[in-house]
């Protein structure tokens, strides 16, 4: 009776380890990854991902595909994986415009606590840069100051969309400096920035990575910088704190790795412990730096921490600038 219970018992053990899924068998990944990114391609998040998705893709030994799923200041995407399976295959690259939906939109299709779990922190950029279309009259940020506070809705500033990190930096920028620039939404930072070069809005603020490459190449002229510092970039670029508009100490955004909620710890971990190894790579360190977006490592816990902050500072950012709930 003994040795028939021993027997029963190692059956069950022997069936309970085949019943593990992969994950457990430290298999992960056996097909290849899809990060959704929910911006158009060419902008800094889109680039950030594409860059670390070439070395991720090199170390797991598996593909790492972007989708750019555009729409709905993220939401769209933030949605599809909310809804997908917690396996480590589909995750979110996204921005501080998902620490801010909550605060912006009435109803959101997914809990942004409950139905993500943080992975990574890739970057936290210094600050958002100021730019105008080379032909438009303000020369200086003062220039521009001075042109905007009129009241006569001819400033008007572009963003890839309602509530993401752009667009609240101008409108805290109206709160703060008195000005009263029209807010212009559009599908990506790549389509507000091309309204800028065509004359159809006045101007727009971008990433360090986005700034960085339009400025070298001509594109736009940059007025000013959103940190309290000047920036590596940008060292001949004031500060608009310097500029007279102290209360513009906002940092250039941040961009950051979601799976959907669930997910497995050791998937997280894996996961986490692979970017901070791609990002240490001189190809993707080197690059990151040389867009003043310098690679940040961590846990998945401090990203969470980190995140946390986020939703309770644009909360108080869109209480300050009144921005309505869509």
């Amino acid at each position: 009776m003994n040795n028939r219970r021993h027997c029963l018992r190692t059956f069950a053990a022997l069936g309970a380890v085949h019943a593990l899924p992969v994950w457990a068998q430290g298999d992960f990944p056996q097909r290849p990854i899809r990060m959704l990114v929910p911006f158009s391609a060419g902008g800094s998040p889109d680039l950030m991902a594409r860059l670390i998705a070439v070395q991720l893709g090199r170390q797991l030994g598996q593909g790492v595909v972007i989708d750019n799923r555009v729409g709905a200041n993220g939401i769209i995407a933030g949605e599809a994986i909310a809804k997908a399976a917690p396996d480590g295959y589909n995750l979110l690259v996204t921005t501080g415009s998902h620490a801010i939906n909550p605060s912006i939109y009435r109803k959101l299709p997914y809990d942004t606590v409950q139905d993500f779990t943080p992975v990574s922190l890739f970057s936290v950029a210094p600050a958002l840069t100021l730019v105008v279309n080379p032909a438009f009259p303000a020369r200086t940020f003062a220039e521009f100051l001075a042109l905007a506070r009129k009241p006569d809705g001819k400033v008007s500033f572009g963003s890839p969309g309602t509530g993401n990190t752009l667009h609240l930096a101008g409108e805290l920028l109206n709160a703060t400096a008195g000005t009263h620039m029209l807010h212009v939404p559009y599908k990506g930072a790549a389509p507000a920035l091309n309204a800028v070069l065509s004359g159809e809005v006045s101007a727009c603020f971008l990433s360090t990575t986005a700034a960085t490459l339009a400025v070298r190449s001509g594109q736009v002229r940059p007025l000013a910088v959103t940190s309290a510092q000047r920036i590596a970039a940008f060292p001949d670029v004031p500060t608009m704190a310097e500029s007279g508009v102290p209360g513009m100490d906002y940092n250039g955004g941040w961009v950051g790795l979601f799976a959907p909620g669930k997910t497995p710890r050791p998937i997280i971990e894996r996961l986490s412990q692979e970017i901070n190894k791609a990002m240490q790579t001189p190809e993707v360190r080197d690059k990151m730096i040389s867009w003043d977006s310098a690679p940040v490592t961590g846990t998945p816990d401090e990203f969470a921490r980190f995140f946390q902050a986020e939703m309770e500072k644009f909360a108080r950012i869109v209480k300050l600038a009144n921005v309505p709930m869509q």
